[in-house]
């Protein structure tokens, strides 16, 4: 027997093993229904399935020139599709029973491989099972992680492979991009250590510390702290006195007697929060000032930023500049053929508290969008909720959002706003009867370490809007979803419409 040949068996059958395992990891790690890695076969101009998921056949092949699977592996872009059927690349017979599985694919995060600076092959995720259905921008970040390393692997070992895919799964659970968890994280950890010692001299305290949030347990890496809001306390006031003093007399082991700390929580983009900065001990005075505030707030920005990963610049960018492009979009709108409606949004009064005995503020943060629907979608069956989720998930790229958001004011069940919101007339529905579309109100509670929850819901007929019998504010009800028990009795909305229409009508 050829001892190289046995070797080389080996590590084949190795690879083979390490590579099955690894897709029933993928699908594990993104929560998806189903995971194909496809490789690019040159000669008959197809995609071959190397390894696949349990409920997906063995070998299929797969048209260059077919679906979002094959627009990958021709432009090689990645795709995060969150409703297949919104889409141009939607068919129904590839898409409504995938390979003839009964699988429905819904939504879908399709990435290209490369090898030699073109398109090896791609992998292929199904169906995410959390999130409402949608796909993030870290399973985004994490499959890229996976696939820039999987042209390596198919000539390499098994461990070298398994690696890659354990520090992914860490990645999960973890605050920032993927691409910060190895090489880059260690020269951030270099750079941490003099930059919460400059914020320490600069303040005059005696600590400092950045925390970052686990994603899975929802608490920070070294203590678990009221996060979402700056706190600023004199550990000797009375209101802090007992369970604060005691807590404090001999910190995480230390031997350091708190006295007064200040603490600020980093945000991403959309406002969800990566964790926080800690400061403890003002040595002059017992109480961190306003100035310093401003400091360790302006601090947080930016360490924020590097923590979301390198597009998060442009991230804020657009989330800066998209209040005033939607209100710019709605007015080009109007003066074309499709029109716009202006959303006066005053006030609301009497909205439902948190449930739950685990929440620990009886007020929700709330905010409203605003968006365009086809039919009542108060008439619409269980299922609303999901479809909305999808839809900003989706929405959360475009420069101009279909659901116009107001501001959010923190822990009030009568909040005003007293806000004009431009909302643009979707395109998609140019050539829909104006009887069939209603404005969607939609009632949210932030929530700063999670994804919103939708709590409440109001339509009203873009018909009546654009005859002019909706511009006197008035109060109207809110309605609970469908399949929700929600007690709205009570609960009002102080809403108003301005149609502004072209000018030829």
């Amino acid at each position: 027997m050829d001892p190289n040949a046995a070797v080389q068996h080996r590590k084949d059958k190795e690879r083979e093993e390490a590579f099955e395992s690894a897709i029933s990891k993928v699908q594990e790690i993104l929560q998806a229904e189903a995971v194909g890695l496809l490789l690019l076969n040159k000669e008959r101009n197809e995609l071959i399935a190397s390894h696949q998921t349990s409920n997906l056949p063995a070998s299929f092949h797969w048209g260059l020139d077919q679906g979002v699977i094959g627009h990958v592996a021709n432009t090689g872009n990645f795709i995060n599709i969150a409703e297949i059927k919104d889409e141009s690349l939607y068919d129904p017979k590839l898409h409504d029973n995938y390979l003839n599985t009964g699988i429905a694919v819904q939504s879908i995060l399709c990435m290209p491989i490369f090898k030699g600076g073109e398109v090896h092959g791609v992998v292929s995720v199904i169906n995410k099972k959390s999130n409402h259905g949608t796909f993030t921008q870290k399973d985004e970040d994490v499959l890229s992680a996976i696939c820039s390393h999987i042209s390596v692997a198919v000539g390499d070992d098994k461990q070298s492979f398994n690696e890659v895919i354990e520090q992914c799964e860490k990645s999960m659970r973890t605050t920032g991009s993927p691409e910060f968890t190895s090489a880059a994280s260690q020269r951030m950890a270099t750079l941490f250590v003099p930059a919460l010692e400059g914020i320490r001299t600069v303040l005059g305290a005696e600590a400092t510390t950045l925390m970052l949030l686990d994603q899975e347990t929802q608490e920070l890496f070294s203590e678990a702290v009221q996060v979402g809001h700056v706190m600023n306390v004199d550990i000797a006031d009375t209101e802090h006195s007992g369970w604060f003093q005691e807590r404090h007399k001999n910190y995480q082991g230390s031997g350091l007697e708190v006295r007064s700390e200040l603490v600020v929580p980093l945000f991403d983009t959309s406002r969800k929060c990566l964790g926080a900065i800690k400061c403890i001990n003002k040595q002059e005075g017992t109480k961190f000032t306003q100035e310093d505030i401003d400091y360790v707030t302006e601090v947080a920005h930016h360490i924020g930023m590097m923590l979301e990963g390198p597009d998060a610049g442009l991230r804020r960018v657009l989330a800066l500049t998209r209040h005033k492009m939607q209100s710019k979009a709605a007015m080009q709108a109007a003066e074309l053929d499709r029109g716009a409606v202006m959303c006066n949004l005053v006030k609301a009064e009497n909205l439902p508290s948190r449930s739950g005995p685990a929440q620990k503020r009886k007020f929700i943060d709330p905010y409203i969008t605003f968006s365009i629907a086809r039919g009542n979608p108060l008439k619409q069956q269980p299922g609303v909720e999901q479809r909305v989720m999808r839809s900003r998930n989706k929405d959360r790229k475009a420069a101009v959002r279909r659901f116009a958001k107001s501001l959010t004011v923190l822990e009030d069940s009568n909040p005003m706003w007293n806000e004009s919101i431009a909302l643009a007339f979707p395109k998609k529905f140019e050539d829909v009867p104006i009887e069939e579309l209603w404005v969607h109100v939609l009632l949210w509670d932030y929530d700063s370490l999670s994804t919103d929850d939708l709590v409440a819901h109001a339509a009203f007929p873009l018909s009546e809007i654009r005859a002019g019998q909706m511009q006197e504010v008035a109060a109207h009800n809110l309605h609970p979803l469908p399949g929700s028990d929600s007690d709205l009795s009570k609960s009002r909305l102080w809403v108003a419409f301005d149609p502004c229409m072209p000018q030829s009508e």
